[in-house]
């Protein structure tokens, strides 16, 4: 008998990272300890639907094949998912971006002769019903981070280089493998012998398994890609367990008293000059917190990594990075031609700052989008490793202005420009907050509204 309807999922995940990242999307979390130890937690997604049920297994195949008969036996799920970080093995696949596993691999098996190596694998599919549900979220969703539906290879080792003997039997024997990891091919039996339950991998890639998955990590992959698959992953349970996604609006709240804003022009030089950059700041609601010094020390080399990682720098600028009188920071130093940048204060603020586009005529103010460049800014300041405020204030602006113009994107280069902007600044004053975590889990929705007060300020002072 099932104890919550048909409404509830299981994830599992192998790393702490991978949990934080799934957690970060659950609302109403409580304990649930099974009588042998495990630690589930249970929570919902925001506006309701159905419960999910989110444990740590530990790495390797076997931990996470008992951990999920035990979390099935406990939860009868509908679903049972396997959240986290994977290595790439196809090189179309960029770092962060996500693969959903349509067949799993579990590559170890095999007989090894004097002639050589005859590969006996045992391999799952993805359920049908699971796949096609996938695919149809995966058209339906705006985010960074492509996904791939291919298969993925699950085995006892962790692979780091394109040489090894086992590099060769994966290219070999199991050509069509996008991805290798440590714990599908466990949770798949684990289903298998439940009457077939189904079972979906969602995995973002945090390195290449060439040599270079240390440098890729202290670069901070980890921690976007987890990001990633848990942001899918969750957008795939929404729709599974039938929770109407978007339809509960956001949680405005209006502040008490006005919260005190460090700009851009604050926090790098040369704002007032050169191209016209768009900048949005995160400031918490509740002024008394402050984040502790030897914090801020570390937060330098991690913006920098943060950066490049998701884009924000293109890897041929000059960077200047370090601490502030009131922060930490990373950004360009070429400030004429493209501003951009990171901080973090003690106040807890995060800012990010990105040039708009622009051709011989100035700026473009393109709602479409200037909804993504807000999209993406948020993106990054929610991956910087920093616990969300209680309530956060968002702030958003543009400066210079000064020529600035109204226009769609897919007009430039123009001959022509019209309905110049004539002020230094725009700035939205800001005079409500939201719940920290909506930012992580509602980022498309906050960057519409946002783009949507900057360009009503936009309209009213551009004359």
């Amino acid at each position: 008998m099932r104890k919550n309807g048909n409404q509830t999922v299981v994830v599992l995940t192998a790393l702490d990272v991978e949990y934080n990242a799934v957690r970060a999307h659950l609302t109403e979390i409580r304990r649930h300890v099974h009588h042998a130890g495990t630690q589930f937690e249970v929570g919902r997604l925001p506006g309701g639907g159905g419960e999910i049920v989110l444990a740590v297994t530990g790495q390797g195949n076997a931990s996470a094949a008992v951990l999920a008969e035990r979390a099935i036996a406990e939860f009868d799920p509908r679903a049972l998912l396997f959240v986290g970080i994977a290595g790439a093995l196809a090189t179309d696949i960029e770092l962060g971006d996500v693969v959903v596993g349509t067949k799993i691999y579990a590559y170890h098996g095999g007989l090894d002769e004097a002639d050589g190596f005859y590969a006996r694998p045992r391999a799952w599919e993805v359920s049908h019903e699971l796949d096609q549900l996938a695919r149809l979220v995966n058209r339906d969703r705006q985010a960074e981070g492509k996904v791939h539906f291919r298969a993925i290879a699950a085995g006892e080792v962790v692979l780091n280089s394109q040489t090894t003997p086992l590099a060769d039997q994966l290219r070999r024997n199991y050509n069509d493998a996008a991805a290798i990891e440590m714990e599908s091919a466990g949770t798949a039996q684990a289903a298998h012998f439940n009457r077939g339950l189904p079972t979906l991998t969602v995995r973002g890639i945090s390195d290449r398994a060439d040599g270079n998955k240390y440098l890729a990590d202290s670069k901070g992959s980890q921690l976007v890609a987890a990001r990633n698959a848990a942001g899918f992953a969750m957008d795939f349970v929404a729709e599974l367990i039938g929770k109407p996604a978007g339809s509960q609006g956001l949680d405005w709240v209006v502040l008490d008293a006005p919260v005190d804003v460090q700009w851009r022009s604050d926090l790098a030089r040369g704002a007032d000059s050169g191209p016209a950059a768009l900048e949005v700041h995160l400031v918490p609601a509740d002024a008394s917190r402050r984040l502790e010094v030897r914090r801020l020390e570390r937060l330098p080399d991690e913006l920098d990594s943060l950066g490049r990682t998701l884009g924000l720098f293109n890897g041929t600028e000059k960077l200047w990075s370090g601490q502030t009188g009131v922060g930490a920071a990373v950004h360009t130093t070429e400030y004429e031609t493209s501003p951009a940048g990171i901080a973090v204060l003690r106040s807890g603020q995060m800012s990010g700052w990105t040039p708009l586009p622009r051709d011989s005529m100035g700026a473009v103010l393109d709602p479409a989008d200037l909804v993504s460049r807000i999209r993406r800014l948020l993106e990054i300041l929610a991956a910087i490793d920093l616990t969300p405020a209680p309530g956060i204030v968002p702030v958003i602006g543009i400066q210079p202005a000064i020529m600035v113009t109204e226009d769609s994107v897919q007009r430039m280069p123009r001959n022509r420009a019209s309905g110049l902007g004539m002020r230094n600044e725009v700035r939205v004053l800001p005079d409500d907050s939201l719940p920290g975590e909506q930012f992580i889990r509602h980022p498309d929705e906050v960057a519409e509204e946002l783009a949507a007060r900057l360009m009503a300020e936009f309209r009213q002072r551009r004359y």
